[in-house]
């Protein structure tokens, strides 16, 4: 696969910076750059070299790790070479790499070859991914467990479950129909039924996971005069957005990003929702509808009496200016957007609409690949449940439960396709 190398740590001025360099010949580039130290590298034993350039100039001091493969990230001969985080000193030391034969690695180079190496399974690849993008200590900490083989544990199980079933069904297909199992449809069936179970709660993790991640999208909808843009510069703790009395002041969407206790909030203030002749104020209020109807969740500053005409039915119905009258019965709870007064309420509300309890779900999974594997996986299981129930012939069970496999076998992909291999890698950043 060739010599690869890339830097790891964000490019850009900083103290410290990590280039890497992976494949056969890492340790002889590597020994080039350091002007062939004389210093026994050892596995895992970082020391201090001198980097040098063609001329033999020193331009910089760096703490070298020489690594063996297997026993690397990637599985192969492996350097990290810790330099100053000038860019200037990455960019010569990458040029000098590329010089004595390396290639620049592109996004996701390192994790590719962990993978084709056989150091971990795509479910783990993914999770690497995951954890990096990871915007919460959750979702990092759910992402962890994957890299770990905990969703690897859980699609070995079903797997073995569902190859049980197969093994009975085609044991029986050799022998006559009075001689059948008593026992096989109902059993089989009761099996099918605990896979689809706990597939079912594992794609619902899906959604869960991606708030996590992504973070999930709130959006301050309401009349005009309402108070939605002085409640999103309270939850900001700044001010963001132009408050005034005069309606249809929020003629656009304004977004920014808040944690609740380690859950990212992606908050959107948008133009008050009122009937008007304004050109301009109409595509505000059309904006309005379609962020409410895409949002995780909409905090409506009314009640819920309003016309709130959208099929998003997790809103916060929010009483607001409470100094300067209280709620009624309509509303889901009474605050004071200028005051402050029962926002930490509103926010321990919010916590509670976007987030779940992740031991429902059995085993999470944390990419749209995954879950349309699992998604293709249920719908298999279930087709060869209602062939057992209408007495389809055992061969057609065993073809659709041979298919549940492979969608499920994709999760790690031990049928990888290249083009597969490529979607996946692409999106990893460079030097991972």
């Amino acid at each position: 696969m060739g010599t690869v190398v890339a830097c790891s740590t964000p490019f850009g001025s900083s103290g410290i910076a990590v280039v890497r360099i992976t494949g056969d010949e890492s340790h002889k580039i590597t020994s080039l750059l350091i002007n062939g130290s004389t210093k026994e590298n050892k596995h895992n034993s970082p020391s201090l070299f001198s980097l040098v350039d063609v001329d033999g100039f020193i331009y910089d001091e760096a703490v070298v790790n020489f690594l063996f493969g297997p026993n690397t990230y990637t599985g192969e001969d492996l350097v990290e070479i810790n330099l100053h985080g000038n860019p200037v000193i990455i960019e010569k030391t990458i040029a000098l790499c590329c010089s004595y034969g390396a290639t620049t690695a592109p996004g996701g180079e390192f994790t590719k070859r962990a993978y084709l190496n056989g150091k971990m399974d795509m479910s783990q690849a993914e999770a690497v991914a995951s954890l990096i993008s990871s915007k919460s200590i959750l979702g990092a900490k759910l992402s962890y467990k994957n890299l770990r083989g905990s969703l690897l544990e859980n699609i070995l199980n079903i797997k073995s479950k569902i190859i049980a079933i197969i093994g009975q069904v085609e044991f029986n297909l050799d022998i006559s129909e009075e001689d059948l199992q008593p026992n096989l449809i109902p059993e089989s069936i009761k099996t099918i039924d605990a896979c689809v179970d706990a597939l079912g709660r594992a794609i619902e993790s899906f959604d869960a996971v991606n708030i996590l991640t992504a973070g999930a999208t709130v959006v301050l909808a309401g009349p005009t005069n309402a108070g939605k843009s002085t409640l999103f510069n309270t939850l900001l703790k700044k001010d963001r957005a132009i408050v005034s009395e005069i309606a249809g002041t929020t003629r656009d969407v304004l977004e920014n990003t808040i944690n609740i206790e380690g859950v990212p909030c992606i908050l959107k203030d948008t133009a008050g929702i009122r009937k008007t002749r304004d050109a301009v104020e109409k595509i505000g209020v059309r904006k309005s509808n379609e962020e409410i109807l895409s949002a995780d969740l909409v905090l409506y500053l009314g009640s819920s009496g309003s016309v709130l005409q959208s099929e998003n039915d997790n809103v916060i119905y929010v009483h607001n200016k409470k100094d300067l009258g209280r709620g009624g019965k309509e509303y889901d709870i009474s605050i004071s957007a200028l005051t402050g007064e029962n926002v930490n309420s509103l926010k321990k509300l919010i916590l509670k609409r976007v987030s779940s309890d992740f031991s429902d779900f059995g085993f999470i999974i944390t990419s749209q690949r995954q879950n349309s594997c699992l998604v293709s996986t249920k719908k298999q299981l279930v087709t060869a449940r209602t062939s057992l129930i209408n007495s389809c012939g055992l061969e057609l069970v065993v073809e659709d439960l041979n298919l549940a496999l492979f969608s499920l076998d994709e999760i790690t992909n031990k049928t990888t396709k290249d083009d597969v291999l490529n979607a996946v890698f692409s999106s990893f950043c460079v030097g991972k």
